[in-house]
């Protein structure tokens, strides 16, 4: 389906993943990483995109932006697909504030209930999850900075209201509480409640945020990853690129992960704090073991979610409607 797709989005995990997606399709895109009125009025007219893409949840999505977005793309009559991706925890805050700010003409969601809301407000809904970029989410260098027996590359919660405490209580607190080699990058961990989430995380455990391009090599490098999920029904993004970079997941054991994945093939799932202390004992001393599901998950997610296989799931929905 050859379309011409104008992708409008800042952020590197967005830019890396769908775009290259599209053109796997054989659409042609054009990226813009701002929204300002010179540049996409100029863009619409030169371009001629069949259709925008825009998803998330990021610096450029000011409420004149969002604006202007919603009068160009009319005037210039180009449909709009939105991937909501801070659903279900943020729809009611920022999702609907986004959609009725922008009237986008699909909505993709990767929270599947979110889209019988969406329905419900009489907008084309659908489920879109996330996926993985071969060309991006890939074995990267293995450097002595990020050697570790165990890392986490997560952004800590703020009221930890949804199912990642339970995650973080599971996964990470007995290894904090034993002293495991426990490495932390991202925001907010050092700003931790112990009485939200039932535990310290003491100072030497954490490092600084890490660029977004340089979290595969974290992934190669440390022995064992932990990937918290955020609900019981949907995977992170981190799931499918911890496991595209063949690292070693180990994660909460969930409906979605039960879904997708094998434990013990693709991945490995943790139902308690007790059970997480075992499996790390046991993987830690077991290098083949872990390097074999390593590369399974990897081969799955190469095979069945990358962003190629999500391109073709939005146009399928366009071509449907325009067909």
């Amino acid at each position: 389906m050859n379309l011409k797709i104008l992708f409008i989005e800042a952020a590197k995990q967005y830019l890396l993943g769908l775009p290259s997606g599209f053109e796997k399709s054989g659409c042609t895109v054009k990226i813009l990483t701002d929204i300002q009125e010179e540049e996409l009025e100029k863009t619409l007219k030169e371009f001629k995109p069949d259709l925008a893409v825009t998803a998330g949840w990021t610096k450029i999505h000011t409420r004149v932006n969002l604006q202007l977005l919603h009068r160009l793309l009319k005037k210039y009559g180009v449909k709009h697909a939105y991937w909501a991706t801070e659903d279900p925890r943020w729809r009611e805050k920022w999702s609907l504030y986004y959609i009725e700010t922008t009237h986008p003409d699909y909505i993709f969601t990767i929270d599947r209930d979110s889209v019988i809301y969406y329905k419900n407000l009489g907008y084309s809904a659908h489920h879109l999850t996330w996926a993985c970029n071969p060309d991006f989410h890939k074995p990267g260098n293995k450097q002595e900075q990020y050697s570790c027996d165990i890392a986490v590359v997560a952004t800590a919660g703020v009221t930890w209201s949804s199912y990642r405490k339970d995650s973080v209580q599971i996964l990470l607190q007995p290894l904090l509480e034993k002293g495991y080699n426990v490495k932390i990058w991202g925001n907010r961990w050092e700003k931790v409640d112990p009485n939200i989430i039932g535990f310290d995380v003491p100072s030497k455990f954490l490092k600084q945020k890490l660029p977004y391009t340089e979290t595969n090599d974290v992934y190669s490098t440390a022995k064992i990853v932990l990937g918290f999920q955020n609900t019981f029904t949907e995977l992170n993004s981190r799931t499918f690129e911890v496991l595209a970079s063949q690292g070693f997941l180990l994660t909460p054991h969930t409906p979605a992960v039960e879904e997708l994945f094998i434990s013990k093939k693709h991945l490995v799932c943790s139902s308690s704090p007790k059970e997480t202390l075992k499996l790390v004992d046991y993987y830690l001393t077991h290098e083949n073991e872990r390097k074999t599901i390593a590369k399974l998950g990897q081969k799955e997610v190469y095979s069945n979610h990358t962003y190629t296989h999500r391109a073709k799931e939005i146009l399928n929905v366009v071509s449907k409607s325009s067909g």
